[in-house]
């Protein structure tokens, strides 16, 4: 999980795919914050789209690459978070992120993380991808 958690430290930008309340494939970018306890986190506001659809249908995949043209791949189910601790830690890892939001206890503000998931970091160097449970 370490190097998971170093790769979206590295490349916070990451693009996640969910599946629209109108049935089609929804893509948008996403930041990771931070990590804690093998958890990553991400945030968005539960007035937007994303939100709605993930709590229709928590299943995801997200995305991201290197300039190197490595990447990771992580799919599985997205768990909201109500720990205003881990919520105000989010708000003051990204200075756009707290001029949105102010404060962990704003009532449209959602964190979450990955439940169930599997990241994959491949290349292509010919060497076999790695696996990690999260």
């Amino acid at each position: 999980m370490e190097e998971v958690i170093k790769f979206l430290t590295e490349n916070p930008q990451q693009y996640l795919a969910t599946t629209g309340l109108d049935g089609n494939a929804k893509v948008r970018p996403i930041l990771f914050y931070f990590a804690e306890n093998d958890k990553p986190y991400f945030c968005t506001s539960n007035q937007k789209p994303m939100y709605r659809e993930l709590e229709a249908n928590p299943n995801f995949e997200m995305t991201a690459a290197t300039p190197e043209f490595v990447w990771i791949r992580i799919a599985g189910k997205v768990e909201f978070v109500d720990d205003l601790e881990i919520k105000q830690k989010v708000i003051e890892a990204n200075e756009l992120v707290k001029a949105l939001y102010e404060s962990g206890d704003n009532p449209i503000f959602e964190v979450f993380t990955i439940a169930e998931g599997k990241a994959t970091i491949a290349d292509f160097s010919g060497e076999p991808p790695k696996v990690y449970e999260i």
